[in-house]
């Protein structure tokens, strides 16, 4: 892993240090969630890594280009809040399982070097289309685990959160708080905003596992600088809706109701 490192903040100084995670995944929940925290935090960045996984590409921006990276923050919690947070971002995942190990390792070791004991994951819970349309408009639901029974307990306390039953939690997002409580002995959690695949930028399930992960931590936040997405992206599942009903009605029962994404 190749680093450039900013600050090094003195882990005596930290209050009871939490890590967030939150990668590019589907519909992007995770990123989203983790880069409006950043942004709303005002955090300080820490670290960049770059991984010999990362696509060999450059990424530009407005005409500015930068290889693909991860960003590792610290935001230093107000006085009434319970935990500094940790925040990690990225451009990508690492793109193989060998990566992913690796990844996981050298990020849980700076969790590690921080005074962390907890990481929780931010990432997406994709349901197909008839099962999300079921409960649309409520709030998208957010699916938990945990590596410990204390810590799933402090996680479901909020409505509409559901305990993950069985199945698994594929990529970085949720193999990093498994590979912290396996191998580092601290507690791993993963949020999962409920989605669909057709969605890209999912800034509605975002917001709200935002919501719940602030009210877990004692985070006291606001993500309004999402709202506007969070609309747009309710208004487009409005109209899929409207549309899978329409193909049904037509007799035309394909899966999809459109190729069409919001982003």
């Amino acid at each position: 892993m190749h680093t450039r490192r900013f600050i090094d903040p003195d882990p005596g100084t930290l209050k009871d240090p939490v890590a967030v995670v939150g990668l590019p995944g589907i519909a992007n929940v995770g990123r989203i969630a983790v880069e409006t925290l950043v942004h709303e935090l005002n955090a300080e960045l820490v670290l960049q890594f770059f991984s010999d996984d990362f696509p060999p590409r450059v990424l530009v921006r407005d005409g500015i280009s930068e290889i693909p990276k991860s960003s590792l923050y610290l935001y230093r919690a107000a006085p009434d809040e319970p935990h500094d947070l940790v925040i990690l971002t990225g451009d990508y995942q690492p793109s193989s399982s060998k990566g992913v190990f690796e990844y996981a390792d050298f990020v849980v070791q700076n969790f590690v070097t921080l005074g962390v004991r907890t990481v929780l994951a931010l990432a997406a819970y994709e349901q197909d289309y008839q099962a999300f349309f079921e409960s649309f408009p409520a709030a998208p639901r957010v699916y938990v685990s945990a590596s410990s029974d204390g810590l799933l307990e402090r996680m479901s306390g909020e409505s509409g959160v559901i305990r993950m039953s069985q199945g698994a939690i594929n990529g970085a997002n949720g193999f990093i708080p498994g590979w912290a409580a396996t191998m580092y002995d601290m507690d791993g959690g993963c949020f999962l905003g409920e989605t669909m695949g057709m969605i890209k930028m999912d800034y509605r399930s975002a917001q709200r596992v935002l919501e719940v992960f602030s009210s877990v931590v004692g985070l006291k936040a606001s993500f309004d600088s999402i709202a506007r997405e969070a609309e747009r992206v309710e208004d487009f599942i409005e109209w899929a809706k409207k549309e899978l009903e329409r193909r049904f009605e037509e007799g035309d029962e394909s899966e999809s109701p459109s190729d069409r994404y919001i982003g």
